[in-house]
């Protein structure tokens, strides 16, 4: 497709070329009249100072002198003479002899100048080859017409002067024509170059590209339509960077819920999948994007709330069990949403609630076991007491038995209540921590010393292995509180005969404490749970050592609010080793 430019200068070229081609026909035409119009009125001149010159009353008698003058003013003017008489006889003529001419008087031209019937002072005929001019004669202070002086001119002559005018003006007219098209291509250029510098931006606006802009040099019609689409563009471009900006804030919320966000369109195809639905479902956001839902068993209950949703057209929630590809709890909440075209839609948010029904079971738990393990030293606080009561004071040995019963279970039930407020504490950080610069030896002997001696009564052997004594920060209390505790832990399920050992170390970028012992281990299918609150490897011989059941929980949550970590290495019957590693 030719382009505006090409159009415009061809439509320029056309109208210049027909408008030079029309002046120069015009022009050639004008000077041709004009040319023939001034020889006709020499000529008619010429004719006239002939006729004056002859007695036109003698021309029957006196034929040869008309002849002659006719052959004269023929040599003269280079043209053909005849004199013709009022009756149209020829008396005279340059080229045949007048009687061979005969009478003339039915000539048109001759006729109408006999009766005078001329256009100034003449009457013109003129040929492709000739020019004839009649000129009535009429002598002065006579009346009436006496004869008709006709002069005949060759046009090859004029042709060729006119010739010269057309080849000149040909010429002329050829280097406007070609300067016309030159300036027609310029003003097209002009003219076209600020619309095509307009659609090339238009062109880029429709391809997302918004920094061209035109250059706007007159205010103009053109110059308007330029400053305005600049506009356009600039408003364009603004209002794509906000919407660009506002997709990635979108697509960032999205992508970064905890929550899973699914969406599906009438015909159940999947719209939207953020990065949650595949931890969800370990099923790639690629795999379901455009695509219906696919029939896997994991989605089946989520087909039948989508189904459901759609058919009621009312909010949906449920909750869904997934064993795949681990246990979770999901809250489903669904809700329709209508488009313009392909009817309705699905909206789902999934929340894994796992972790809050975790809680809520250990809640549960938690309180069962604070009722047990409160309710066992209770009763038998309370049973002992009634026996005394009802007598058994008097007898001096079994009331000083049951006191010592009543002792130990009062001091069982104040470890618990410590325990479950120092827990309490911990969790809830409402227990700062005093660091303070201490080294390791100066940090465990107090921790030693009040297990040492249970150790030996208890027939177990205690090793310190220190591979060096460096500095740490730590609150003193608390980490001694923690050594205490796996220390006890250690010498609880070890039996006589064993051995507990503490040993600490440092390396590049952190420091450990490691307490291992040779007793009866954990179970690997308890290794995950230890640290749960009132939560036993081996219930009865941790109630016949005085725990709680909350020791290893105190001890997780301390190491934690020193930034550190805690590792349990265990194999049944062959012992237990606690790692714990702290940042430098």
């Amino acid at each position: 497709m030719k382009s505006l430019r090409n159009r415009l200068t061809v439509v320029f070229i056309i109208l210049i070329g027909l408008s030079v081609l029309g002046t120069g026909i015009f022009v050639a035409l004008l000077l041709k009249a004009s040319y023939l119009e001034s020889l006709t009125d020499r000529l008619s001149k010429e004719g006239e100072l002939l006729a004056g010159s002859l007695n036109w009353r003698a021309a029957e008698t006196e034929p040869e002198v008309f002849q002659n003058r006719a052959e004269a003013y023929s040599t003269a003017l280079d043209a053909h003479i005849t004199l013709i008489r009022a009756d149209g006889t020829v008396v005279g003529d340059s080229e045949r002899p007048p009687e061979e001419w005969g009478n003339l008087s039915d000539v048109p031209e001759v006729a109408r100048s006999l009766r005078d019937q001329t256009e100034n002072g003449y009457n013109r005929v003129t040929t492709d080859d000739r020019l004839f001019v009649y000129i009535p004669v009429k002598p002065v202070g006579e009346a009436g017409v006496q004869g008709v002086v006709r002069i005949a001119l060759d046009l090859d002559t004029v042709n060729r002067s006119l010739d010269h005018v057309w080849a000149s003006l040909t010429a002329g007219l050829l280097i406007a024509y070609l300067a016309a098209i030159v300036i027609s291509s310029q003003i097209a250029s002009r003219i076209t170059k600020p619309l095509e510098e307009i659609t090339q931006v238009a062109v880029d606006i429709a391809r997302n590209k918004f920094h061209r802009r035109i250059p706007v040099r007159k205010r103009d019609e053109i110059g308007r339509l330029a400053a305005a689409i600049n506009r356009m563009a600039a408003g364009l471009r603004y209002q794509l960077e906000t919407i660009r900006k506002s997709e990635r804030r979108l697509t960032g919320v999205i992508e970064t819920m905890e929550s899973g966000l699914l969406m599906v369109d009438s015909r159940k195809k999947v719209t939207l999948a953020n990065q949650a639905i595949h931890r969800f479902f370990d099923i790639k956001t690629s795999q379901l994007l455009r695509k219906p839902l696919p029939d896997r068993a994991v989605f089946h209950d989520l087909h039948t709330l989508i189904e459901e949703c759609m058919q009621s057209g009312e909010r949906v929630r449920d909750e869904l069990h997934l064993y795949f590809p681990e246990e979770r709890i999901i809250e489903v909440n669904l809700t329709p949403i209508w488009g313009e075209k392909d009817g309705m839609g699905v909206v789902a948010v999934l929340h894994d609630i796992t972790a809050i029904r975790r809680l809520e079971k250990m809640r549960t738990e938690f309180v069962a076991n604070v009722s047990h393990e409160l309710k066992t030293p209770v009763t038998s606080l309370r049973g002992f007491a009634e026996t005394l009561l009802d007598g058994a004071a008097e007898d001096p040995q079994m009331r000083r038995e049951f006191l010592e019963i009543i002792h130990r279970e009062s001091l069982r039930l104040e470890r618990l209540i410590g325990d479950l407020l120092d827990l309490s504490k911990v969790e809830s950080r409402k227990m700062p921590l005093q660091l303070e610069p201490i080294r390791v030896k100066e940090l465990t002997y107090p921790a030693i010393q009040t297990v040492i001696e249970a150790m030996k009564k208890k027939g177990l052997r205690f090793r310190l292995d220190l591979e060096e004594d460096f500095e740490v920060q730590v609150d003193k209390d608390r980490f001694s509180q923690i050594v205490i505790n796996l220390l006890s832990n250690a010498m609880s399920y070890t039996p006589s005969g064993g051995s507990v050992t503490l040993s600490a170390g440092k390396e590049k970028d952190h420091w450990w404490i490691r307490v291992s012992d040779t007793g009866i281990g954990i179970p690997e299918e308890d290794l995950p749970r230890i640290f749960e609150r009132f939560y036993r490897v081996d219930k009865a011989r941790s109630r016949e050592s005085g725990g709680t059941g909350l020791g290893l929980a105190i001890v997780k949550h301390l190491v934690e609010s020193h930034h550190g970590e805690i590792y349990v290495d265990s194999q049944a019957g062959k012992g237990t080793a606690f790692t714990l590693r702290f940042p430098l």
